[in-house]
């Protein structure tokens, strides 16, 4: 993506415009006492203007300008960088000042020596771009806290638009990657449509800003959901702590995604235990919930969800305190909340496809093939419906080669769910089959072949 500030010089000014423009601003007051400053303008701007503004580094400014030495060392003598900062300086109380009515402005991007010429208008418009990009951004952020499917689809509409007002803006491109990414693990979007979109977005905004450790925690997320590669997603949510100290977003899904996956329940814990001391993080008790409830810690996940309330990610709590009644033997009870739920919500999938269950294992098979046919509904109707969860559907009544078939959709289907398909305990009597274990063995081929490099992870 070719950047803004990669371009000094509009399409419709001239040179002689451009140098009318710096002897105006040399003949400032501002600017006449200060001899290198001028000749750091003067320099830069000609050699910009013939066409050699790939020239412009340190050593170039500090022999050519400062003429220091050949053997001159910027890494060691640093003045080329103090005054291309007090320049910029100078140039803003220049604008600010006796050239507020200038017809062309000279700027310096931060961090570089090459300038940038704009009429004045055409810089009211980059202003009012960017204010469209950031009014657009507070409202996706504001709708994307909400975590519904209905929050976060509106919220991508509203970071597009961002995006397209200020392509080069970083923090647009990694929130529309984090909401692409929990609409493709929360199930509300197809995973071939949207964890594509994760990485674009995620690698978009490390071109600009190598150091965001949302957009590393974005990749990791796609690695290991959508390709399975948990060496890869491990690097990733590695640099994202790294590159924030407190980001315990690195840890929770370093825990969710990559040792959960894994059966390393113990080293989850320890990553969650650390998230806990840090900065709060969206998910963070939902994500604990989910890890004790695989790591079939049922009665802590009962505990931790007591007084459940709506979170972050509305009705998850509830729906994983259910979740853990079912592996206590507690089916009846389990049904109650989630048919709460279900009444709530009737749309929520997740919500649907874990009803369904309970009914198949509590002995209502009926009532379980009418939860299945509301989902096969919602899919014939165009909306998203996961294969994985009409799978727990048909274990739950019994039928167990109807319910491999199923994840071996969701397998080809790329669904995120699969990858805890050794580890979640409602496909348990599902594991004796030749066929589950055939599954399993495919996921790591599949990953070998998508990762030639890696040995295969045994899942």
């Amino acid at each position: 993506m070719k950047r803004y500030d990669d371009q000094p010089v509009s399409n419709d000014l001239s040179p002689e415009a451009v140098q009318n423009q710096v002897e105006r601003i040399l003949g400032s007051e501002k600017f006449a006492r200060s001899k290198r400053l001028r000749s750091l303008l003067r320099f830069t701007v000609m050699q910009t203007l013939e066409g050699h503004a790939d020239t412009l580094k340190e050593y170039v400014i500090g022999t050519e300008v400062l003429k220091k030495p050949d053997t001159y060392d910027p890494r060691r003598d640093s003045l080329v960088r103090v005054l291309a900062s007090r320049l910029r300086v100078k140039l803003k109380e220049y604008y600010n000042d006796g050239g507020s009515e200038d017809p062309l402005v000279i700027e310096f991007p931060k961090g570089k020596y090459v300038p940038r010429f704009q009429r004045r208008e055409q810089l009211q418009t980059e202003m009012e771009k960017k204010l469209r990009a950031r009014n657009a951004y507070s409202r996706g952020k504001f709708l994307a806290a909400k975590f519904s499917e209905e929050s976060l689809a509106e919220a991508t509409t509203h970071f597009q638009e961002a995006i397209e007002a200020d392509p080069s803006w970083p923090l647009t491109h990694v929130a529309l990657a984090t909401v692409y990414a929990f609409e493709g693990f929360l199930g509300f979007r197809r995973p071939r449509e949207v964890w594509p979109q994760v990485r674009a977005h995620a690698d978009t905004t490390l071109q600009v800003d190598e150091m965001s450790s949302e957009a590393h925690i974005a990749l990791g997320m796609a690695y290991a959901f959508y390709d399975w590669r948990w060496r890869d997603a491990d690097s990733h949510f590695q640099r994202a702590a790294e590159r924030d100290l407190y980001a315990s977003d690195a840890h929770l899904w370093r825990a969710i995604a990559c040792l959960v996956p894994t059966g390393k329940m113990h080293e989850a814990q320890q990553e969650l235990n650390q998230a806990h001391q840090l900065a709060p993080a969206t998910f963070l008790e939902e994500g604990t919930a989910l890890a004790l409830y695989f790591g079939e810690h049922y009665d802590e996940v009962v505990r931790l969800s007591e007084n459940a309330a709506d979170g972050p990610v509305p009705a998850w709590l509830p729906w994983m305190r259910a979740c853990a009644l079912i592996g206590l033997n507690r089916a009846q009870e389990a049904i109650e909340i989630l048919e709460q739920l279900h009444q709530q919500e009737p749309g929520r999938v997740r919500i649907t496809s874990t009803l369904g269950f309970a009914y198949g294992l509590a002995g209502q098979p009926d009532r379980a093939r009418e939860m299945l046919a509301k989902l096969r509904q919602r899919r014939a109707g165009g909306a998203w419906v996961g294969n994985y969860d009409m799978a727990l559907i048909e274990t739950g009544i019994g039928n167990r080669n109807e319910a491999v078939a199923l994840l071996q959709d969701a397998l080809r289907e790329k669904e995120p769910f699969i990858a805890f398909l050794n580890v979640d305990p409602r496909l348990a009597s599902l594991r004796e089959m030749p066929r589950f274990s055939g599954l399993v063995h495919r996921m790591v081929l599949d990953q070998a072949d998508t990762n030639p490099a890696d040995e295969p992870t045994t899942v």
